[in-house]
């Protein structure tokens, strides 16, 4: 049987990586989903096209308000309805050490990171409470736990997701709606398979478990969360980082 029949689902980042990931197991799962891209255009689309069932792509800025509304709107047109609502998508600054950094840089990543989760999730819940009920997965990551040089802003937005995220699972807890989080150490995704091999071979060794995350092992513990398995969890932050976080 599957996990997720008829239920409709917005993968925001869905162009490639994790989301990707996300957007292919939903759909095997019997979901409808809305592949979310903001310059992925090309990837999103042919993605979109080779999933089972009915699934589009839509394109929006999502550090825009007005851009995130008009996402969720085209959903519920083109659907009718809103179930699940992953927030995967988020910007990233590369190192920089703090002595180097500015007050403008960190606005910036929180634009990109908190701002491309509180966008979409303001203009959704008011349609998840029409539903009766719902699922919101934010993505946090492995370093706010296990923080890294030169990381900061990232780190410090991502920090803020949680607090959000445990915060709005009270608010909402009430109409039915639980809100969970996602923290991703380092997985095996274009950008990560990029970096120096002595960087992702000392990831491994430090962690428990000896192997760095497939995507696949993080759209695992999102669609828990989408399931019904899940319906009694939330304000939850699950890592699946082979144990990096809280062992390593």
């Amino acid at each position: 049987m599957p996990m997720l029949p008829g239920k409709v689902a917005i993968v925001t980042g869905a162009g490639r990586g994790i989301g990707s990931e996300i957007a292919r197991l939903f759909a095997s799962e019997g979901a409808l989903v809305v592949v979310h891209y903001n310059k992925s255009r090309k990837a999103a689309e042919a993605l979109a096209a080779s999933l089972p069932g009915s699934a589009i792509a839509l394109q929006a800025d999502l550090t825009d308000g007005d851009a995130a509304r008009g996402l969720i709107e085209s959903a519920v047109n083109r659907f009718g309805k809103i179930d699940i609502l992953v927030n995967n998508a988020a910007g990233f600054v590369h190192d920089i050490p703090f002595e180097d950094d500015t007050w403008e840089s960190y606005i910036k990543e929180f634009n990109g990171v908190l701002g491309a989760t509180f966008h979409p999730t303001k203009a959704a819940v008011p349609h998840l409470k029409a539903n009766g009920g719902g699922r919101i997965v934010n993505f946090v990551a492995t370093l706010v736990n296990r923080p890294a040089v030169g990381f900061g802003a990232h780190t410090t937005a991502k920090g803020a997701v949680l607090a959000f995220t445990r915060t709005l699972s009270k608010e909402l807890g009430p109409y039915n709606i639980t809100v969970n989080a996602v923290s991703p150490g380092m997985t095996m995704t274009e950008y990560s398979t990029s970096m120096p091999e002595a960087t992702k071979k000392s990831v491994t060794a430090q962690t428990p478990l000896r192997r760095l995350a497939e995507p696949i092992d993080v759209a695992r513990v999102v669609l828990f969360y989408a399931s019904d398995l899940a319906g009694n969890v939330t304000g939850a932050n699950i890592a699946p980082d082979g144990g990096l976080a809280i062992i390593g």
